[in-house]
């Protein structure tokens, strides 16, 4: 459980046991005293009270009525705090209690600092009789009350001292930790992609040399971040550069060759007349390329989507959409676009084109769902999770289905990689898992929290 105990909490425990490791040992200190103090001032009491009657009594030598006089002394002395003074015979006398007088302190406390109490008995001679006897006898009852008072006093002012010295080593420590708390939130955002995060190097040295390090540490993230996003983006680039070439490749060399040949075939098909065999296999070969004119369409709009030159990202997204609908009407498609991608930048629309264009594709192969949820739009950034691209700042594209989804610790597949390499060339955050309450769902998000 220590271990788990926050630093500054730690601190102030510390601080607190100390303090009250103080206010023990002062009470201890008060208690220790207490006997001693008590012994001393009845054994003082009781001597001087005695030296006052030995006098008093010298001098009730020549009175007429001594019996009276002494009853008179005694009577005199019924006011002191710390002494009883009284006549009696012998044992009877020196086994008087003395009453409570003044302040009382609670019995567990006069048990406490109890000390032996032994009372004086006196004789009274008044020439050749003797009259009585005066006992003496301390009452430590006022000295016990006044020392009860103060350990009650010094408790008190200790305890709210202990509380103003805990309230203010608190604060103390609370601003002593507040840039190793900076420091830690410095370290989360910087953990949570925003390089751009930085400490502040305040505090002791011993904290303010850790907010540099972490400084130098985001730094250096950011640096090998933007290193990453270019080589990325000349990675997709050459990719995109190389499906350019290959797309050029079919439309310019084979699909010219592939009409050629279609037209051959229809006109041997022409001229065979009544030749059925020869005039099948004609056919034959003109179905077959015609199929191979098809594939080589469907390659090449997989290659260079041409919808999307033509008629900007939003109208190329709804015919890729329709061209779904048309082959699985079975399952429901929902599109949901922002108007304002149609002003994003070449390279963004291919990569959001392509985003959706996956993202179906892997659907409607694996995930065996009846209905398709497609949004892409924007929301107000996140403060602490910048994007690569300012225009990108808030844009979230997410494909949702109700499929089976995906298996425990399923990694996305090839296409799924490569638009994940596509999306943090652009400074986003690719994220795919399982949606709620059922089936799959791709997402690439740019500033903005999960």
């Amino acid at each position: 459980m220590w271990r788990r105990t926050p630093l500054q909490r730690r601190l102030n425990l510390v601080f607190a046991a100390l303090i009250a490791l103080w206010l023990i040992g002062d009470i201890a200190r008060i208690l220790s005293q207490a006997q001693p103090r008590i012994t001393t001032e009845t054994r003082a009491v009781s001597a001087l009270t005695e030296e006052f009657l030995a006098s008093s009594l010298d001098r009730l030598q020549a009175d007429s009525n001594p019996q009276e006089a002494v009853l008179a002394l005694v009577l005199s002395l019924r006011h002191l705090r710390n002494v009883r003074v009284s006549l009696g015979e012998g044992a009877v006398a020196a086994s008087l209690l003395p009453p409570p007088a003044g302040e009382t302190a609670p019995a567990w406390f006069q048990s406490l600092v109890s000390a032996p109490v032994t009372a004086t008995t006196m004789p009274v001679i008044v020439g050749p009789r003797r009259l009585s006897y005066i006992v003496i006898q301390p009452d430590p009852t006022a000295i016990v009350g006044q020392v009860w008072s103060e350990a009650r006093s010094q408790l008190i002012a200790g305890a709210a001292l202990a509380l103003v010295v805990l309230l203010v080593t608190n604060w103390l420590v609370r601003v002593a930790l507040r840039p190793l708390n900076e420091a830690g939130d410095t370290l989360a955002r910087l953990e949570a992609g925003d390089y751009a995060a930085r400490a502040r190097a305040e505090g002791p040295p011993e904290i303010a040399a850790l907010s540099q390090r972490i400084n130098r540490l985001g730094e250096a993230l950011g640096d090998l971040s933007a290193d990453v996003r270019h080589l990325l983006e000349r990675v997709v680039d050459a990719h995109d550069e190389e499906r350019r070439s290959i797309a050029r490749e079919l439309h310019d060399e084979i699909g010219p060759h592939l009409f050629a040949l279609r037209a051959n075939a229809v006109a041997l098909s022409a001229r065979v007349g009544t030749d059925e065999g020869a005039a099948a296999l004609a056919r034959g070969v003109s179905d077959a390329v015609e199929s191979l004119q098809k594939q080589n369409r469907r390659i090449l709009a997989n290659l260079r989507p041409a919808a999307l030159d033509e008629l900007g990202f939003a109208s190329a997204v709804e015919a890729l959409v329709d061209h779904w609908r048309r082959l699985e009407p079975a399952v429901s498609i929902d599109l949901d676009a922002d108007a304002r991608l149609d002003d994003l930048s070449p390279r963004v629309s291919l990569t959001l084109y392509r985003f959706v264009q996956e993202a179906l594709t892997n659907a409607f192969r694996h995930a065996g769902a009846s209905r398709i949820a497609i949004r892409i739009g924007f929301e107000p950034p996140s403060a602490t999770l910048p994007s690569g691209d300012p225009e990108l700042a808030g844009l979230r594209a997410r494909v949702e289905d109700d499929g089976r989804g995906p298996a425990k610790d399923q990694t996305p597949g090839m296409g799924l990689s490569g638009l994940r390499d596509r999306v943090r060339a652009l400074g986003g955050e690719f994220v795919f898992g399982a949606a709620s309450p059922k089936g799959a769902f791709v997402e690439a998000r740019f500033g903005l929290a999960g």
